[in-house]
């Protein structure tokens, strides 16, 4: 720490030219000399400045650190809550859209089946029909047929 020069003995001079009496002069410039060392040593520094305020804005910054941490966590939390609803959400989603799809599926199914019996109970009336169609075409030609070989071969 930087001391302050006070001649004492100059002081006391200075006061006895002024017209004060010598102890008076002398006991001033004692205390004088004293206050000016309370005040030297009290004095604050560049350095010491510099300490305390590097101290304070790392107590401050660690302050902020902690509340960003802090601020961090519950937003994450806040973040992980907002996932888990809308996952829940979406499983919901999809459980109904799975549901729908599986009743949908079941009524084409439904719906395919009777169109199968249909097809079938006409394609079954077509069978009867072109065999029916087929024995008489084959009476038809032999009804032909017959009275022409009669007179080729007769």
């Amino acid at each position: 720490m930087a001391s302050m020069a006070f001649d004492t003995l100059q002081y006391a001079r200075r006061l006895r030219a002024a017209g004060f009496p010598e102890p008076q002069a002398d006991v001033q410039a004692e205390l004088m000399a004293e206050a000016f060392g309370f005040y030297a040593e009290n004095l604050l520094t560049r350095d010491h400045f510099t300490e305390v305020l590097n101290a304070r804005f790392g107590e401050f910054g660690a302050l902020m650190d902690a509340r960003f941490a802090a601020q961090d966590a519950r937003m994450d939390k806040r973040f992980a809550e907002q996932d888990a609803k809308f996952e829940k959400r979406f499983a919901e989603q999809d459980a109904r859209m799975d549901k729908r799809f599986s009743e949908q599926d079941a009524k084409f199914l439904g719906c395919f089946v009777d169109q199968n019996a249909g097809f079938e109970k006409r394609f079954g009336k077509l069978e009867r029909t072109l065999f029916l169609h087929t024995w008489m075409l084959g009476i038809l030609v032999l009804v032909m047929v017959i009275p022409q070989l009669q007179v080729w071969l007769g």
